[in-house]
């Protein structure tokens, strides 16, 4: 303010919105209240929020993974005795494997049977020297003759006795051979199906084992879905726990915002205090009755 202008007149308008009294209490408690769980410390969840994992789940797991690790062993017996088959060479009936079914009698009668036949020889010998003898023929050429063609006859007997013998032996060793070979063939056939049985036996047992691990895998999934779903209706219930009291507050707020209230208002005007202009009126008023008692 410059020296000698007048003080700038000013005028302060307050108002003051006032509720109704019976309403009063319930809003300043509202808000004591909504202050209060404003300030309420957080309160972690302590329970437990995940199931634990079954014991019957890791027995199948287990038993999934000893399974896996261990694979197939008929399959690979299979395999082998396969491996084997396919390096089978059939034996050949050879001279060695010829001699091995000879029999060792073979011979002995072979050799009783020319030496049948030289007795016989022997004996017609005999009686062509009597025949001769009584013919007076004996010691002459004839007899010559009939001695070299009983000789050359008894030769050839021989001869026949021995292959015949020969031929005996070998056609026995190569029978039994020949039944020997179809035995060890119709082996490697049993063998063959033997290792495809056992194979399909092994891979069946495994399926088996995978059924049930499959399905002690689906009762502890069970159990964890069981003991997961109580956890939750645990940790649900904690937080409706927690937001019960909000949830109150929010009502009472609700409640109070649906009743017809009319705040009431009182407006005040004030004039700022002027010593100096309350001077010079306090003299003027003072003039003026001077001038009036005159």
């Amino acid at each position: 303010m410059g020296k000698g202008s007048a003080p700038t007149e000013t005028k302060q308008t307050v108002t003051q919105t006032n509720l109704p009294e019976y309403v009063r209490p319930y809003f300043e408690r509202l808000l004591g209240r909504t202050e209060a769980e404003s300030k309420r410390e957080y309160e972690p969840y302590v329970g437990q929020r995940i199931a634990d994992t079954s014991q019957d789940l890791l027995t199948s797991e287990g038993m999934v993974r000893d399974i896996a690790s261990t694979g197939l062993p008929g399959i690979q017996t299979a395999l082998d005795r396969v491996g084997q088959s396919i390096d089978y060479t059939p034996r050949q009936f050879t001279a060695e494997e010829a001699e091995k079914y000879m029999s060792p009698f073979q011979q002995q009668v072979t050799d009783r049977a020319k030496q049948a036949a030289i007795d016989d020889y022997r004996q017609q010998i005999a009686g062509g020297r009597a025949s001769a003898i009584s013919a007076g023929a004996f010691g002459g050429s004839r007899e010559g003759v009939q001695r070299a063609l009983g000789e050359e006859a008894l030769y050839d007997r021989l001869a026949d006795i021995d292959v015949q013998g020969k031929q005996q032996a070998f056609d026995k060793a190569s029978s039994l051979f020949q039944a020997d070979r179809a035995a060890d063939f119709q082996g490697q056939q049993l063998g063959l199906g033997a290792a495809n049985q056992f194979a399909n036996l092994s891979e069946r047992a495994r399926a088996g084992d995978v059924d049930a691990a499959r399905m002690l895998e689906q009762i502890g999934k069970a159990g964890m879905a069981r003991d997961q779903a109580s956890l939750d209706m645990g940790y649900q219930d904690f937080m409706r726990q927690q937001a019960y009291p909000q949830e109150k507050l929010g009502l009472f707020s609700s409640v109070l915002r649906g009743i017809p209230v009319t705040p009431s208002q009182t407006t005040s005007t004030r004039m700022p205090y002027d010593p100096f202009g309350r001077a010079i009126g306090l003299g003027l008023t003072a003039l003026g009755g001077a001038k009036y008692f005159g």
